[in-house]
């Protein structure tokens, strides 16, 4: 067991963290026991691999420390000291890469020992970082409590009998970091629960919310936006004059940098909620906020594209017949797309674009080029296919991708009931659409204009409003 945890933890590592960890384990300062750094060198020479056949652990013992006899319990401690030795050296290197942390830690450190000298110059680094930064994210909310709470208790330790402005500024700074936080998790369990099976208590009351709206926010922008985006998911009667007023706030350019990206998905996850619902006036909306997002490097991983946000941008242009625009998209974005899911990614879509195009044969054989490794492309392959069975009127195919696909979705427990719903309802339509006479069409036509969950909406009323002409 411990011999398997040590593997998984070292398989971890980067080739770039490997010289690093080595040097770290030779410092000594962290190591458990003196056999570890010896043990490290050694495995780290099989690294990523660990081949069971180089490592048996008698074997690896004797060639390591042949003085001493094996014993399984002293094996069983020399892994698990190496796992922890590890572990704090990611803990080491997460320090240095926390930005603020190392100097906050430092800030109370030297309060402790009263070194006030030393503590007033660190202090004044850290009041003009905090001064200067204009994106007022979480992070930068925790990180300025920290320093506000450190500086309350140097004037604590320091014994003056006066008033100072540091106690206010502490609470004040409590308040600011918890208010966007709760609302950041209120949020998305709201969007969460939205998609998957389950419910949560956010803990939120309406007091709550006004006594919040009473502080003005603590003069936030961005908690104001997350109080907006829990309205507007809380209070769907008054879905159009929330929406319109974060879009309002989105537009505004309040130089909250990477702290926007959060917004807009759950700004983009609201719009394709609204569209599966039949509201197609969001699907412009939804096309914006990804472009912007994009333009802004937001919804960029460094500089690759989500293969699932390239796809979605391509799905709402081809719905608003953005022909032109998706091949330049394309053109843009394809080298950007993560190497192992480029060709997936690039095939499903070009498939979507040469459907909606007329060039149904191309769109087939990409069709069957796509692996279907994420549930996306199945549903979306799936409908796809469906459709174009449907107009090739290939009706025995059809009707067997319909009952196949229609088991998948019941039997499948990882999809949310809404999303589920959603492509049931498309099924269930679908097959009522082939077997009803024409006379019944125009009642069929109505019900797929009330149903709330529908993928494809639009073209089942084409394909109605072609067989009550016929």
């Amino acid at each position: 067991m411990e011999k398997k945890k040590l593997y998984t933890t070292l398989r971890e590592l980067k080739f770039e963290e490997l010289n690093t960890l080595q040097r770290f384990a030779e410092a000594g300062y962290f190591r458990h026991r003196a056999e570890c750094q010896v043990f490290l060198k050694y495995l780290l020479q099989f690294w990523p691999k660990f081949d069971d056949s180089f490592l048996e652990k008698t074997n690896t013992w004797s060639k390591l420390f042949p003085d001493q006899p094996f014993e399984d319990k002293q094996w069983r401690y020399l892994c698990s000291d190496t796992v922890k030795l590890v572990q704090s050296f990611w803990t080491i290197e997460k320090l240095y890469q926390s930005g603020n942390l190392s100097d906050l830690l430092l800030h109370e450190s030297l309060s402790e020992r009263n070194l006030d000298k030393n503590f007033q110059e660190i202090n004044r680094q850290l009041e003009a970082h905090f001064t200067k930064t204009t994106a007022h994210d979480t992070q930068y909310l925790k990180e300025r409590l920290h320093w506000l709470h450190a500086n309350e208790l140097h004037f604590e330790r320091s014994g003056q009998r006066r008033f100072d402005p540091t106690l206010q500024l502490a609470s004040d700074g409590l308040d600011a970091y918890y208010f966007l936080q709760k609302l950041q998790y209120a949020c998305a369990m709201l969007d969460r629960q939205a998609i998957l099976q389950g419910s949560y208590d956010i803990g939120i009351s309406a007091e709550w919310l006004k006594h919040l709206s009473d502080r003005n926010f603590f003069g936030e922008p961005l908690i104001q936006l997350y109080y907006v985006i829990l309205k507007a998911l809380q209070e769907e009667e008054q879905e159009e004059q929330h929406f319109y007023t974060l879009r309002k706030a989105i537009d505004e350019d309040h130089n909250l940098g990477r702290s926007l990206r959060d917004v807009y998905l759950l700004a983009i996850n609201y719009c394709a909620r609204k569209i599966r619902q039949g509201k197609s006036a969001y699907v412009q909306d939804a096309l914006n906020l990804y472009l912007g997002g994009l333009e802004k490097g937001l919804l960029l991983n460094g500089k690759e594209i989500s293969p699932w946000t390239f796809t979605n941008v391509v799905k709402l242009s081809l719905r608003l017949q953005q022909f032109d625009e998706i091949e330049r998209f394309i053109e843009r974005y394809a080298d950007r797309l993560p190497g192992n899911l480029r060709d997936d990614a690039l095939a499903f879509n070009q498939a979507e674009l040469y459907y909606y195009t007329g060039r149904i044969e191309e769109a087939q054989i990409l069709l069957n080029q796509v692996s279907y490794s994420d549930l996306n492309y199945y549903l979306g392959a799936r409908v796809l296919l469906a459709k174009m069975y449907y107009e090739a009127e290939a009706t025995k195919s059809l009707l067997s991708l319909l009952a196949a696909f229609t088991i998948f979705l019941k039997r499948n427990r990882q999809i949310s009931g809404a999303l589920k719903q959603t492509y049931l309802n498309f099924c269930d339509l679908l097959f009522q659409l082939l077997r009803k006479k024409p006379e019944q069409m125009a009642a069929l036509r109505e019900k797929v204009q009330e149903v709330q969950l529908l993928t494809d909406r639009g073209w089942l009323l084409e394909v109605l409003e072609k067989k009550e002409k016929a």
